[in-house]
């Protein structure tokens, strides 16, 4: 049995969550307690030995910990944190030691060693001030040869009542869909598409029997990753659970000399146990930590859906011309800019500006969008080169294929060696230089194929071309501090934190259908803001689903988080162009408790419908989105209740925007309807608040304000 007087304690406090790290000096650190703050005085050597479980009977005799680095070399039977092996020496059973702590601002660095394997391991773990929990991994190989690293991989043990987990899965268009299962055998998510692929988001949700949005101990976990990785959620038969999150490494790609080190990306969790809307809280966070964002989020306008690759200079104009009118405060020039880009089989790579299509340059059309009061932006897709390409004929070489195997085309497209420092260099260049002769204040950032064969010699180079892109993209930042970039991929391909540090925006799915925005949207909100997901207005049928929806509908669903249009203006009829710059004004107005108040999702107890609520800071200022997703189960709409409101304060609710109320489904309206509704937040929590009923594929957008105590008073 440990001594306590071998064990040192670390204990982290923030956003009223705590976090206990207990390190040993014989053996690998546990995690003594992660989840909502205990009091100051809580005796941390007793609550360790309150957690001290009996010894069954066939069982090693000295059971392995659920330490936060499973330890293979003292029986551990799982899952270890780390597989690797040399030549020269064992190095694929380690039994770590304590060799140095350094208390840092946010946790705590420990690091451990093990001279028989000559390795050397940094943990990294603290506590956010968001009240995130951050892990990361450091190897280094202190021995003479080589040393070849299968895994590596954060540990994070949760409670044994956290029994159903929540995980996600989708395709193209249909991005961050949810499956719920219960959590009673391993569970494994393996991405090996060099992206994280619309299937595969890199997070998993765990929590207690029938936790909801609002109600139950949960567990969000996230792997901050934009390349392979792999998740696990597992449990021993002593009892543990814990989940385990990596990079993948294909076979043969991480080679250690001596001296050389690898670190994981990092391991994020947030904890809750007032449901999932508390835990995306602690994300949410999180993330505003890491955008540090000093404006409002501009109404976009994206060409994409009006032209395609059809370049006229007027048609472009006067599309500039028509987004100004309606509020538009950025356009972005999309695809078929560059020389040789009439389609998508050929130009990838050719970084020039069209002369065919821009004879003077892209500055006539910047200049044009700048005197109407817009910021402009560009679309790229540099880490990619078409076959058909001037790029490609000089330097096939280049591209991240085998060259003993024929190339493997994705959307008629090779990947761009990023690891290959020529190429880097190639591709830096050509963006700097744009960058510097061009006003540029926006880049959407493609990535449209996965990785197939990802290497240019004997081993695999999908983890080093995630950390070239990673370096490629700090460079621009630093180069470039007022020019934000856009994450796409495919849509939503590319979602997680890791980029999230490089850029400002996510375009969560290429679908702009109003419908199946709503379920991507919802699933894109568990761990991101709405002012990191761009949601565009579409045309009025959808150019992915064919599906028809009224502009309310479609533009109530992109106000949901950061909001843009991609229709051709020049289609629109007066009454839609004045609709959308009214839809837009709203949009303008309560942009800013949207982005930088808490939001919840409040489901109805039907099923049928869905509510976005977003809440000042304060506690003063709220919006809701209600959605009308299908037809009720019964005749009437079910209640809104619009949570965490204060309870006393008296409140104005104010229809803003919705969709046609129909005279075939209701005879009237609700008493409040049309006239001054004021509550108080107890109530409008509580009782809540009966809506219209709606059309299935309708919207209204609400606004609560509170009233100033002296007219609370006349």
């Amino acid at each position: 049995m440990t001594e306590l007087n071998t064990i040192r304690f670390h204990r982290l406090d923030q956003q009223n969550k705590t976090l206990v790290i207990a390190s040993h000096q014989n053996a690998s650190p546990e995690l003594v307690y992660f989840g909502d703050a205990l009091p100051k005085a809580t005796e941390l050597d007793s609550l360790y030995l309150s957690q001290q479980a009996g010894i069954p009977q066939a069982m090693m005799d000295q059971p392995a910990a659920m330490s936060l680095i499973p330890e293979a070399g003292r029986g551990w039977m799982q899952s270890p944190a780390v597989e690797a092996s040399a030549a020269d020496r064992p190095a694929w059973a380690m039994r770590w030691q304590l060799k140095q702590i350094e208390e840092l601002a946010d946790g705590v660095m420990l690091t451990l060693e093990d001279s028989t394997a000559q390795l050397v391991l940094m943990l990294d773990i603290g506590l956010l001030p968001s009240g995130v929990l951050r892990q990361q991994l450091t190897l280094t190989n202190v021995g003479e040869g080589d040393l070849s690293v299968e895994r590596l991989a954060c540990t994070l043990p949760v409670s044994p009542e956290l029994t159903e987990r929540v995980s996600f899965y989708g395709r193209w268009c249909q991005e961050f869909q949810q499956v719920r299962e219960p959590w009673q055998s391993t569970w494994l998510q393996e991405n090996r598409h060099g992206r994280n692929g619309h299937a595969n988001f890199p997070a998993v949700m765990v929590g207690e029997s029938g936790f909801s949005e609002q109600r139950g101990e949960v567990l969000g976990v996230h792997l901050a990753w934009s390349g392979n990785h792999r998740l696990k959620a597992d449990y021993t038969i002593e009892g543990h659970r814990y989940i385990q999150a990596e990079a993948l490494y294909l076979s043969g790609e991480i080679h250690l000399a001596n001296g050389q080190s690898i670190t994981t990306p990092e391991l994020l969790a947030s904890h809750s146990r007032e449901g999932l809307n508390a835990m995306s809280h602690g994300f949410h966070r999180e993330a505003r930590e890491r955008l540090k964002l000093d404006k409002p989020r501009p109404v976009h306008l994206n060409t994409w859906e009006a032209f395609y690759f059809d370049h006229d200079m007027t048609k472009l104009k006067e599309l500039a011309s028509a987004a100004a009118e309606v509020g538009v405060e950025r356009y972005i020039l999309d695809d078929g800019w560059f020389r040789g880009r009439h389609h998508d089989e050929a130009a990838l790579g050719d970084w020039f500006v069209d002369e065919g299509k821009y004879p003077n340059g892209l500055s006539p059309l910047i200049d044009h969008v700048k005197n109407l009061g817009m910021e402009f932006g560009l679309w790229f897709e540099p880490e990619m080169v078409n076959p058909d390409s001037d790029l490609y004929r000089t330097h096939p070489d280049w591209a991240l294929q085998l060259p003993q195997y024929e190339g493997y085309l994705g959307r008629n497209q090779l990947v761009l060696n990023l690891a290959n420092p020529e190429a880097y260099a190639y591709l830096r260049e050509r963006l700097f230089d744009l960058f510097e002769s061009n006003s540029i204040d926006y880049v959407k950032w493609d990535m449209n194929r996965d990785y197939c064969q990802s290497g240019s010699d004997l081993a695999p180079q999908a983890h080093a071309q995630v950390l070239a892109l990673y370096r490629l993209l700090a460079e621009l930042n630093h180069a470039f501090p007022h020019m934000e970039i856009e994450s796409c991929s495919s849509g939503g391909a590319r979602v997680d934190f890791g980029i999230l540090n490089f850029t400002k925006r996510f375009w969560a799915s290429d679908c702009n259908d109003a419908l199946e925005r709503q379920s991507i949207q919802r699933g894109f909100s568990y761990f991101f803001p709405p002012e990191v997901m761009g949601s565009h207005i579409g045309p009025d049928q959808s150019h992915t689903t064919s599906r028809t929806h009224d502009v309310a509908f479609r533009a109530g669903t992109a106000m949901l988080g950061h909001l843009g249009i991609e229709w051709n203006l020049l289609d629109a009829n007066p009454q839609q162009r004045a609709t959308i710059a009214n839809w837009i004004n709203q949009y303008k107005r309560v942009r800013g408790h949207l982005h930088e108040g808490n939001n919840w999702r409040l489901p109805s107890a039907d099923g049928r419908a869905q509510t976005q609520w977003a809440l000042s800071q304060d506690g003063l200022t709220g919006v809701a989105v209600y959605s009308q997703l299908a037809m009720p189960k019964q005749g009437q709409t079910l209640p809104i209740h619009l949570p965490n409101l204060i309870a006393e304060q008296s409140y104005r609710v104010t229809v803003l925007e919705h969709s046609p109320l129909p005279g075939h489904l209701m005879k009237a309206k609700p008493a409040w309807w049309q006239r001054e509704l004021i509550l108080n937040g107890a109530s409008l929590s509580q009782v809540g608040l009966q809506l219209p009923i709606l059309d299935p594929e309708s919207l209204i957008l609400l606004e609560v304000t509170a009233v100033p105590l002296s007219e609370n008073n006349e």
